[in-house]
């Protein structure tokens, strides 16, 4: 997917996959930076979604690295999901 033509809420998105792929490293700040940016830089906020990020979302569910030490953040991201589901 070209990122670089998309937008979220605080412009252009070609950030945002650099962003979630830290939410699979050891680096505490990259992590707490791409969870950040996922859930305040990625839905609008007059309560829609942008859900081209989902589709990375989807991916990160599957990868072993994502929260090996915390398992609720697996549950974050399905939550994250159900915003942008219900996201009119």
């Amino acid at each position: 997917m070209n990122w670089s033509g998309l937008f979220y809420a605080a412009g252009p998105a070609g950030d945002t996959p650099r962003h979630l792929a830290a939410l699979l490293s050891d680096d505490a700040r990259a992590f707490v930076d791409g969870y950040s940016h996922l859930w305040s830089a990625t839905l609008r906020r007059e309560g829609k979604a942008w859900p081209a990020t989902a589709l990375l979302v989807v991916e990160l569910l599957d990868n072993p690295l994502l929260g090996p030490e915390d398992p609720s953040l697996r549950d974050a991201m399905l939550a994250y999901l159900y915003e942008v589901g219900a996201s009119p």
